[in-house]
């Protein structure tokens, strides 16, 4: 799988460079794993400068050559096949990450599994509205994953298993705005 020669990120788009990473970081394990939901994003928040436009159309250009080479794979070719493969891949890190969280392992994989998942759930709003399911996945997972990074920096054990009642919107509140401004979420 060819990288994309994509140019330094521009400033307006760069809350985009998340998933960009995430897809990097799956193009050898899985290719679906695109950055179509960048590009998406990247559209609707550019302001328009040159910067932005090259940008924008390196990482289009990239997609359309992606797209060409993976003909063959049908989860590229075909929004419900790609919906289904990305639904199934960001249950399997979710479930991955809330069977160590329940197990009482806290490692930087189960903070990177939760934080992934819920980036992936962000990137199935391309097809449509979540299911209830997957919301409450997305949001369980990205306050889970804000919640043990805090934990693990503040020298903290993480509680785990799902949030305590009574003190679910506060600490879901507290720990995804600590994540937004670690700039985990």
């Amino acid at each position: 799988m060819i990288d994309p020669d994509l140019p330094e990120i521009p400033l307006p788009l760069k809350s985009i460079q998340h998933y960009l990473k995430i897809a990097s970081n799956h193009d050898q394990r899985d290719p679906v794993v695109s950055r179509l939901y960048a590009l998406q994003t990247g559209l609707k928040l550019s302001t328009k400068t040159p910067k932005e436009t090259n940008f924008l159309m390196k990482l289009m250009d990239w997609l359309e050559t992606t797209k060409k080479e993976l003909h063959d794979n049908e989860a590229i070719t075909n929004d419900i096949a790609a919906q289904a493969h990305l639904e199934n891949w960001a249950l399997k890190l979710f479930l991955f990450a809330d069977k160590n969280d329940r197990a009482g392992n806290f490692g930087k994989n189960v903070v990177q599994s939760f934080f992934t998942a819920g980036l992936l759930y962000d990137v199935l709003t391309v097809f449509g509205e979540l299911n209830e399911e997957a919301t409450q996945n997305r949001k369980y997972a990205k306050w889970k994953a804000a919640y043990i990074h805090n934990c693990i920096k503040n020298n903290e054990t993480p509680i785990p298993g799902p949030m305590q009642e009574g003190n679910e919107n506060a600490d879901l509140n507290k720990n995804m705005e600590e994540g937004k401004k670690k700039k985990l979420i």
